[in-house]
């Protein structure tokens, strides 16, 4: 509870935001009036709320703060309804970052190297960063040469010159068996940061040599440099250590190596989404498991409704073709074709004498 009061402080404006009926969340902006432990007394901007967005005891809402380059947010439940514009909510739940950032951001494991520096100089930590990645990408490019003429040799030492190949790119992309030791953390990760939980403190503006192994194919080991934005302690671990939300913000950082995070964040949440797909596909089965059968039904249902209709209508063409070839053979004759065929037989009749 006191670390509710070094976030949300009297006279402070925070953004809250209102679930809606149809899954949306209305936005709006408070002042805090007083904050006694977890109980926060707000004041909203407006007296009349939209139609479709309602407050009452009971909801859950969200109140997001900032100062500096922080930002953070904390669900609230409400506890007391006064006047349309002021209610008393509780604070639940724990002080999570919520950065107002251009990338997107998702919950991935990822393998993390972070290190204590105590170089706290910017301009030093720039150039020792771009040693290492110069370092890095030498390194690289000779295993790679290695591994290329090792694979040239192996393959292709008995075929002659023209059919000879080259090695395949992902032959090229050598395994560091330095990373199998390393247990893979639960990450909040964009193009523009990254939040872990850490068992060491840090400092608010202090910087942190990151190491983070992208998995995509090819791996790539991206070197970065981040810079503090959030810390706070991290209660819903247990354990003998203490442990710490810390949220980091890429003070240097290759565009390309932003760009492999970005592009892997993109293939995790595709994956997702397929997989959403057929889950919900599965428990649509599951839940419903006669749709099958009434699907089959249906379709057996209107196949035999339109065979009957065009039986139907068979029947009557067949009739109409009978009827008017009846019609034509057997219908009342007029005067004159009775005097004809009369006149025809008489005339038969007299020469046949």
């Amino acid at each position: 509870m006191g670390n509710y009061a070094s976030f949300f402080t009297a006279g402070m404006k925070i953004g809250v935001g209102v679930p809606m009926p149809n899954s949306e969340v209305f936005l709006d902006w408070a002042v805090i009036h007083e904050v006694d432990e977890d109980l926060v007394t707000l004041q909203l901007s407006r007296d009349q709320l939209p139609v479709g967005v309602s407050l009452h005891v009971g909801q859950i809402v969200d109140l997001r703060g900032g100062k500096d380059d922080a930002a953070y947010s904390c669900r609230a439940i409400i506890v007391v309804e006064g006047r349309v514009s002021v209610v008393l909510v509780r604070l639940i739940g724990e002080i999570v970052t919520d950065e107002l950032r251009e990338f997107y951001r998702i919950d991935a494991f990822l393998p993390i190297k972070y290190y204590l520096s105590h170089e706290q100089n910017p301009d030093i930590l720039q150039k020792e960063w771009q040693a290492r990645r110069q370092k890095r990408l030498a390194d690289e490019m000779l295993r790679k040469q290695q591994l290329w003429n090792v694979t040239i040799i192996a393959e292709n030492a008995d075929l002659p010159p023209e059919r000879r190949q080259e090695p395949l790119e992902d032959e090229l992309d050598e395994h560091d068996a330095s990373w199998d030791t390393i247990i893979p953390l639960a990450a909040s990760i964009s193009g523009g940061g990254i939040r872990i939980v850490a068992h060491q403190h840090f400092e608010e503006g202090q910087y942190v040599p990151l190491e983070i192994l992208v998995p995509s194919s090819p791996r790539r080991i991206v070197d970065s440099i981040g810079r503090v934005v959030f810390v706070n302690r991290n209660y819903a671990v247990a354990g003998d250590r203490e442990s710490y939300n810390v949220a980091l913000k890429f003070a240097f950082i290759d565009e390309r190596e932003r760009d492999a995070i970005v592009n892997h964040i993109a293939k995790i949440q595709l994956r997702r989404i397929r997989q959403l797909r057929e889950h919900f596909a599965l428990r649509e089965g599951i839940d419903n498991p006669d749709n099958r059968g009434e699907n089959t039904q249906t379709r057996w249902g209107t196949f035999a409704r339109n065979l009957f209709y065009m039986t139907v209508l068979f029947a009557l063409l067949v009739m109409l073709f009978i009827y008017f070839k009846g019609y034509a053979i057997n219908h009342p004759k007029g005067e004159i074709e009775r005097d004809f065929e009369s006149g025809i037989r008489t005339y038969i009749q007299k020469m046949g004498r």
